[in-house]
């Protein structure tokens, strides 16, 4: 999908000024979201916290929201194409199901069951993980800004205590 490969999209080659995604929830859509097709969604506020924090490395298509097949789409949602990935992922140390791809390299990521990220020199606040897109990384420093923002939809999780599924495999 071309939600998945890090790379500008080209607006001459594709037609993004009609997206419209189902979103069937229970009832309160959050600030993030993910289609089945892997596009990442956002609300106007989230594109704006982001913007005003410094995070350019999102592109943004406007689109509509259906939660209840017959109802009426909602506006103010965007599709959110995050630039560039990051080659994080220690693999090695990293518990998964993946394949290997055509050069023999472990980049065909499925599942991940224990998580271990490997150092890197990235200069983005936000970024999103090579080979396994669901992985959204944020830079520490950036933290403390995002917790204040009552952002919803989105669940910082720090690498050990990640479940594979739902996040955190830590009791509260």
């Amino acid at each position: 999908m071309i939600w998945e490969d890090g790379l500008i999209i080209d607006h001459a080659k594709y037609d993004l000024s009609r997206l419209e995604f189902v979103c069937e929830n229970s009832g309160v859509m959050t600030d993030y979201a993910v289609t089945d097709m892997g596009c990442s969604l956002v609300s106007e506020r989230l594109k704006t916290f982001f913007e005003s924090n410094g995070i350019d490395n999102v592109q943004y298509f406007p689109a509509t929201v259906i939660e209840r097949v017959g109802e009426k789409p909602k506006g103010g949602y965007y599709a959110a194409n995050f630039i560039g990935l990051l080659d994080c992922i220690d693999r090695e140390a990293s518990e998964m199901n993946a394949e290997e791809d055509e050069n023999g390299e472990l980049n065909i990521i499925f599942s991940i069951d224990k998580l271990v990220l490997k150092d890197t020199e990235d200069d983005r606040f936000l970024s999103r993980a090579c080979s396994f897109s669901r992985l959204i990384l944020i830079d520490d420093s950036f933290i403390e800004k995002f917790n204040g923002s009552q952002i919803t939809g989105l669940r910082l999780i720090e690498p050990e205590w990640w479940d594979g599924i739902n996040g955190d495999t830590r009791d509260y």
